[in-house]
This record gives structure tokens, sequence and C-alpha cells, in this order.
């Protein structure tokens, strides 16, 4: 009777064993990637910057990405024009400060990077050259709502001296230099069209 009983125990527990045995190899089968025939992400990108607000005009040599690198990951929308225009018209009146990018005081370039960057372009390059290379380019007349604009120092620059974002109506909203504050600039004058750069689209 004894040997009975043992045998039913030891007949058991080893199904037992092999029960848990098929359970955990499934259970691990289904957690490993190459069983899914997974890939890496096509969304990472392999660029990365230091965007510290405070920083310098000057460009970083070597760290400039592909135009394709500067995106908006905000989900609003591709080009999010009514907050790109809002958060402009919000900081109307802050001062310029040399080398600044946040709220209590930017330079021209600054200003272009707070805006944008609180509007879902959080790739956005902290100088003008970087920002000038950002989409699509764009003539004057093909400037729309929420664009950004730019114009060379002198007639016939070929680099972008100073820039701001469209509101529509010959005007842009800047910070153009010492002295002044973000405020609305009538750009459809002629010192403004000899001395524009370009247009850039961000949608």
């Amino acid at each position: 009777m004894k040997n009975n009983i043992l045998i039913i125990v030891l007949v058991t527990v080893v199904a037992l064993g092999v029960i848990t045995t098929v359970i955990l190899a499934s259970v691990i089968n289904s957690d490993d990637p190459q069983s899914k025939g997974s890939q890496p992400s096509q969304g990472s990108s392999s660029y990365s910057q230091d965007l510290t607000p405070g920083g310098t005009e000057s460009e970083s040599s070597g760290n400039t990405p592909p135009d394709s690198a500067f995106t908006n990951d905000n989900p609003s929308g591709p080009s999010n024009v009514e907050g790109i225009v809002a958060t402009a018209n919000s900081l109307i009146g802050v001062p310029f400060a040399d080398n600044g990018a946040a709220p209590d005081g930017f330079d021209n370039s600054g200003f272009i990077y707070y805006v944008l960057r609180e509007n879902g372009f959080i790739t956005c390059p902290r100088t003008l050259d970087g920002q000038a290379k950002m989409g699509a380019r764009l003539e004057f007349s093909e400037l729309k709502v929420g664009d950004l604009v730019f114009f060379g120092n002198e007639p016939g620059d070929d680099a972008a001296g100073f820039g701001g974002i469209f509101i529509g109506g010959g005007k842009m909203i800047a910070c153009l230099m010492p002295g002044t504050d973000v405020r609305e600039v009538d750009i459809s004058s002629g010192y403004y069209s000899a001395r524009f750069f370009c247009g850039i689209s961000l949608s």
C-alpha cells in the first residue's frame, strides 16, 4: 500500500515538473524580441546637440545635423501656426538680452528658438544660420502666417543677419537689437525688401 502511495506521489511530482517547465519555456519564448521579428525603431535619431538656452549666436563646428533632423514633435499638427503666433504675441515687450533665450530676455535667434521649442520644434537650432535652414525656403511673396523670415544685414548678403516670425499683414514679431524689446515690425518697406534673405516654411 505504501509503495502505491509513493508511486502516485512520485508521478504527480514529475508531472507537475514537466508542466512547469513547458509553461516557463512558453513565457520565455513570448518575451524574446527575435521571436517576434522586431527591429530597431525607424523614428530614432542619432543626432544630439546641446540646446541650452542662453547660447551664443556662433555656430558650433561639426554639430549641424541635416535639415531633415529639424522636426516638429508636437502632436497637434505639422506646423501649429496658431500656437507659434500666440506664443510670439505673448512675449511682446520682453527686452533684448545678449545670448538670451528665455522670457526674461532674448537675443534675435534666441526669441525664434524659444517660440519654436515651446510649440514642439524641440530640435530647433540656436543660431540664425541653422534656423534659416529648418525647412523649405520661400520667397517674400510666398510667406504665410507662422513662417520664419530672415534678412541680411546689408542688401545682397548671402547669409541671414536677423529674423523673426511672420504674422501676416506685412509684419513679423522679432527681438532685433540691444535697446529694443520683442515687438511687431513692419517688413513691407523698401528697407526690408532690399535685405530679404529667405522665408522658411515649417509645415
